[in-house]
């Protein structure tokens, strides 16, 4: 366990006695005056925000405003020191646990004490905005409970809460605001990195993603999706971010069974995507505080595991309603609500490399889909995005070990939207990455890693042909993730989660079920895991067994042999890892402190937090075979290196390396060292390897990217290197001298070309264009060119899904593409021909 640091002095009127909690934007200690005993709570903001000088005069200019809230329902602010390096703000400590415990204790509310609770978070925040902040992160773990009223306050501030008649003597608490200090400053330091968004993707309004400052109606979103979730135990949306802020834009919640009338249209009134539709605070206060005797005597709805179906919104956001004028004015009703469309922004799985390793993008760059090896990268803004497969290197969040997101592209349905969401989509882009940043403490360093073995993916691996037949389609699915050995993959298809077999001739699915998050385990089995994190696995054939770890344990990845996971430990910060065979048995464990990791080629990379070292591991026996200490990583995404401690895993299972500021280090798979290559690599440009790279051939890619420019890909396959040059003005792309007669697209949006790999047969795999938003639109195509004569061989509709799969006899690869730019698509599978 760890220990807490020794008590400190904050100026010459506190003393920090002991370090209670620590979250994204820093540390929480329980303290006291010098010269008094009242406890008090001291929130001191991590080193690099007080680092940003734009952070250090919002502080400055902030005090005033956050000392004089006031409200028995709002944690008070008493004081904003700064003291050199170290600012802090001094609050009220309340030490009865936060919402979220009690709803951990007691599921949902009876319909009157939901009313209640409500009341009181209302006027809070109430007096937040008169105040003139927007807390702009509302959620149970920043509604504190007190066991009391505020000093000289009513016993009528508190709430009594009780499970049902019966039940004993009822627990009463006074929930109180939190941390709406805190979004405030640190509105600065993220509308410095991109955007301003901040929040929590479960809560949140889907205008927090716009350019433009929220106003207090985003407030009353979030507080309207916690209501619902205290009255049912739920949320009325789940999944990952990228589902999750497409369906605040554009689904209208499900309600659930159980919920009266009143309460009911209150919430959907507060949870209205237009923000000029939702009631004022006050009348929030003023609707719920009419209800609490109206509801009394009322059960509490059932405990929801998921939420209802959630509906088409008829009024859903639009991207380009033009903003208030006053962040803080009150909501106006839209004169014509019904002809507002809904366009939301394609967000990135994992920021990854063309062969499957992740980087940051530079200024300027956003992130495309990638597929389902993490076979996307960063363009320049007005390229093209697609939905793809699950990645083996998408993040994991703190409480939901090791879950992955999809890249789902969330636009609405009308094509006159079309040309409106293109221009701004890359902004909303930008937008989700700030969001993902800092979304709470969930997000934290092992964003890096979370990822899975997929087995030979490589476009290589295709035969060779003139032609492509289409073998299996499947319609309509969302969140596709490929199995470890790429011969079964899971989906969400109709609500349900199903499981397909690669291999076999018919779409009809093994198994099928509910899942909140499906991960790749042992060969070709899957994990099911539910919104209590309990795992289950389900096998290749739909056989299902119970998974071999604890639900606290952290998902790390898989191979085709094993599944790998690493302890909660004593304080849920990481334990030993460990690796399960297909029997659930135990092959190793590795002692330490992990808690996330990325899986890839046999590989696993990850940092050990206790001896502060970048780690990778042998996937097969857990040894260690090379270590770099190193800083944990951070969630903030435009801080990222290239590579997690500089390490690239992606290559192959022959090879690894590692990028420093002066070139590579090139290791052996047993972590022995094999070469070094000088030189600067730039992150807007990376190589596409067509198979795996021994170590010999990892020295020679690195040393082309040395001397490609940086509108060239070195394409490397086993004949050896192509390189691709992309003109992005002219939209053409060549080899030496020789033009590729790549199909024409529209360029309405930039230039999309993305050179992917080299084919068995020598022609150079291209995906070209963007998406499709009519029929008429051919949209992303997937094109086998060759590089000496210019011609094309075959092409086929779609984006390139990241990966190849097996045929039916497991002779030949086979081509995995998504067609469709929405949030359900198309997987196709298709094999390539002679004609």
């Amino acid at each position: 366990m760890s220990q807490s640091p020794a008590p400190r002095h904050l100026g010459s009127s506190y003393i920090m006695e002991t370090r209670i909690g620590a979250g994204a934007q820093g540390e929480v200690w329980r303290g006291r005056r010098t010269d008094a005993r009242e406890t008090l709570a001291f929130k001191v903001l991590r080193a690099d925000l007080v680092e940003n000088p734009d952070v250090v005069e919002r502080f400055i200019k902030e005090r005033s405003t956050l000392l004089r809230v006031r409200s028995p329902f709002v944690v008070a602010i008493r004081d904003v020191v700064i003291e050199g390096a170290t600012f802090a703000i001094v609050m009220d400590y309340v030490n009865g646990g936060d919402l979220r415990d009690l709803l951990r204790t007691h599921g949902c509310l009876p319909p009157a004490q939901v009313a209640s609770l409500g009341t009181r978070i209302a006027q809070g925040l109430s007096a937040v905005h008169q105040a003139g902040v927007i807390h702009r992160d509302i959620k149970p773990a920043n509604v504190l409970l007190s066991s009391r009223p505020s000093r000289g306050g009513d016993p009528a501030e508190t709430v009594a809460i009780g499970t049902a008649p019966g039940d004993g003597v009822p627990e009463t608490v006074v929930p109180r605001l939190a941390d709406f200090g805190v979004a405030r400053i640190c509105d600065t330091f993220s509308a410095s990195h991109i955007t301003g968004a901040i929040g929590t993707p479960l809560y949140m309004a889907p205008e927090i993603l716009s350019m433009q400052a929220p106003t207090s109606a985003a407030d009353i979103y979030s507080l309207g999706i916690m209501l619902y979730e205290v009255s049912c135990g739920t949320t009325p949306f789940v999944g990952e971010p990228a589902q999750l802020l497409s369906q605040h834009a554009r689904r209208d919640a499900g309600r659930p069974v159980g919920v009266p009338d009143p309460l009911w249209e209150l919430i959907a009134s507060m949870t209205s995507k237009q923000p000029g539709m939702r009631p004022s605070i006050e009348d929030v206060a003023q609707r719920l505080d009419v209800m609490q005797s109206a509801l009394a005597g009322l059960p509490a709805a059932p405990r929801l595991a998921s939420p209802p179906q959630s509906t088409a919104s008829l009024v859903p956001y639009d991207w380009d309603a033009p903003p208030s004028a006053d962040p803080m004015a009150p909501p106006v009703t839209p004169s014509n609500p019904s002809a507002t469309s809904a366009t939301m922004a394609i967000v990135p799985e994992a920021p990854t490399l063309v062969s499957g390793q992740q980087y940051a993008p530079s200024p300027g760059q956003v992130p495309l889909s990638p597929g389902p090896a993490g076979t996307g990268g960063f363009a320049a803004p007005g390229m093209s995005a697609a939905p793809g497969v699950s990645s083996p290197s998408g993040p994991a969040f703190y409480g939901q070990p090791g879950a992955q997101y999809s890249a789902a592209a969330a636009v609405g349905p009308q094509s006159g939207a079309r040309h409106r969401w293109r221009r701004r989509r890359w902004v909303a882009v930008a937008a989700v990455v700030t969001v993902l940043a800092v979304v709470g403490a969930s997000a934290t360093w092992w964003y890096f890693f979370s990822g899975q073995e997929i087995g030979n993916r490589w476009p290589a691996a295709l035969p060779a042909g003139n032609g492509v037949q289409e073998d299996l389609r499947y319609s309509e699915v969302s969140e596709p993730v490929m199995s470890a050995d790429r011969t079964t993959m899971a989906f969400k298809q109709g609500g349900d989660a199903r499981l397909v077999d690669l291999t076999k001739s018919t779409t009809t699915p093994v198994w099928k079920g509910e899942c909140y998050k499906v991960r790749p385990w042992v060969g070709g089995s899957m994990l099911c895991t539910t919104t209590s994190d309990e795992s289950t696995v389900i096998g290749a054939a739909g056989k299902t067994s119970q998974a071999p770890f604890s639900k606290k344990s952290f998902y790390i990845g898989a191979t085709p042999d094993l599944g790998i996971v690493s302890d909660d430990g004593e304080t849920s910060d990481g334990g030993p890892m460990r690796g399960y065979d297909a029997s659930g048995k135990e092959k190793w464990s590795a002692s330490g402190q992990y808690k996330g990791g990325r899986v890839d080629n046999g590989f696993i990379l990850t940092y050990e937090i206790k001896s502060r070292q970048f780690q990778v591991l042998s996937a097969q026996t857990g040894e260690v075979l090379v270590s770099e200490p190193g800083k944990q990583p951070d969630s903030e995404f435009d801080k990222r290196t290239r590579f997690p401690g500089g390490f690239n895993i992606g290559s192959g299972p022959e090879a690894f390396s590692r990028v420093t500021s002066s070139g590579a280090t090139i290791y052996k798979a047993n972590g022995s060292e094999a070469a070094t290559v000088s030189g600067k690599f730039s992150e807007k440009h990376w190589w596409a390897a067509s198979a795996p790279l021994d170590a010999s051939s990892l020295k020679d890619a690195y040393s082309s990217l040395a001397k490609a420019s940086s509108s060239t890909t070195p394409v490397i396959g086993p004949g050896g290197t192509v390189d691709v040059v992309v003109d992005t003005s002219a939209c053409t792309a060549k080899v030496g001298s020789k033009k590729l007669e790549l199909p024409e697209f529209s360029q309405s949006e930039g230039c999309h070309i993305r050179p992917i790999g080299l084919l068995s047969d020598g022609q150079v795999l291209v995906e070209v264009g963007e998406y499709s938003f009519s029929d008429s639109d051919p949209g992303n195509l997937v094109v086998a060119v060759s590089p000496d004569t210019g011609r094309v061989g075959w092409k086929v509709p779609g984006a390139y899904g990241g990966t190849v799969v097996p045929a039916k006899d497991q002779s030949d690869a086979r081509l995995l593409v998504t067609q469709g730019p929405t949030y359900t698509f198309d997987l196709v599978v298709s094999s390539i021909t002679s004609k």
